[in-house]
């Protein structure tokens, strides 16, 4: 079993795969950003090794001796000030697949989103499609999974910390000011209102996925699963609206659903859009998600054995691991 790169390792996802695949006994090198997170990860058994997907020679170094990569990086809760979609989610990505193929990488294992309607307004989907089409023309075995909505990030913006106990680098809570301020006005509303927030009128359906089922998938992939492109999610299609009643379950109380309309989510990515990229992206990738259903490959989980979470086993199993809450450093000096 050859050496794995994951590239990404420092967010939720990327951790969880370094987990997973640690657990299967992996050769795992992190692509990391600071001596602090290289410690964080020599301490857990995997190598760690300095770089940055702004940096081609950094990634030429990083993909030596290295079999396959897992890659989860993107740049939609920035955690440095220079951190753009231009740079980091397509170029950044045309970079780590030029010096994968340079070093003799053999797979790429890649972690995109689904094919939506109105993609084209996010910054972020657009990056992703010109990933996946440069992937499928490079001499490499690609397995890229096209990911539906998280449930610990998706269920959390409804309004609660409940699904961030016991995560490691959870993605709300990365040094990004934009969403940190609108996640500290809304962390109990669930809680201690009764309200849960909603975008649009919740009926569109989805596929919610946890992110350890998506870290089973990235490494499973990683350790010989079948090279393809696969639209992966949890086990349920559910609408915003299900999952308050999943909520009220769970919790054992009544919820009120309070509406942000899909006019007003397309309104204030327009208006983020000249001065906040990340900020305008992820309205506008909460707007696609109201207006646009969409559903994993039921498939893709037996075909890589991964055991998919229900909603009602995600936040049972949150509400049980106790009340302490991951933290994340302060955002890095820009430049």
């Amino acid at each position: 079993m050859g050496t794995t790169l994951v590239v990404g390792a420092t967010g939720q996802t990327g951790r969880a795969a370094v987990k997973n695949l640690l657990s299967h006994g992996a050769a795992v090198r992190a692509l990391v950003r600071s001596p602090e997170s290289a410690a964080l990860f020599e301490g857990r058994g995997a190598e760690a090794v300095l770089g940055d997907l702004t940096d081609g020679p950094s990634l030429a170094a990083a993909c030596v001796g290295v079999e396959t990569i897992v890659a989860t990086a993107n740049a939609a809760i920035p955690s440095r000030r220079g951190d753009r979609f231009a740079n980091v989610d397509r170029d950044g990505y045309l970079r780590l697949i030029a010096a994968a193929v340079q070093a003799g990488v053999r797979r790429f294992v890649y972690l995109s989103v689904m094919v939506l309607e109105r993609q084209d307004l996010s910054p972020l989907f657009r990056s992703k499609r010109a990933v996946e089409q440069a992937l499928m023309a490079a001499p490499l075995e690609p397995i890229v999974f096209r990911a539906d909505l998280f449930m610990d990030t998706s269920f959390a913006m409804m309004g609660s910390e409940i699904p961030l106990r016991g995560a490691d680098g959870a993605t709300v809570l990365r040094p990004f000011g934009f969403a940190n301020r609108y996640f500290e006005s809304i962390k109990d509303s669930i809680e201690r209102k009764g309200v849960a927030l909603i975008p649009g009128d919740g009926a569109a359906g989805h596929s919610f996925v946890c992110v350890d089922d998506v870290a089973s998938f990235l490494a499973a992939a990683a350790l010989g699963g079948p090279a393809g492109t696969y639209d992966i999610g949890g086990p349920q299609v559910l609408s915003f609206l299900d999952v308050v009643k999943v909520w009220e379950r769970v919790l054992g109380k009544s919820l009120r659903a309070k509406h942000t309309p899909a006019a007003v989510l397309r309104g204030m990515a327009a208006l983020l859009r000249p001065f906040n990229e990340a900020g305008a992206n992820l309205m506008a990738m909460n707007y696609i998600g109201a207006k646009t259903g969409t559903r994993g490959d039921e498939r893709a989980a037996s075909r890589f054995g991964v055991r998919l979470t229900t909603a009602d086993e995600f936040l049972r199993a949150r509400i049980t691991c106790g009340a302490a809450l991951p933290t994340l450093p302060p955002r890095a000096p820009s430049g």
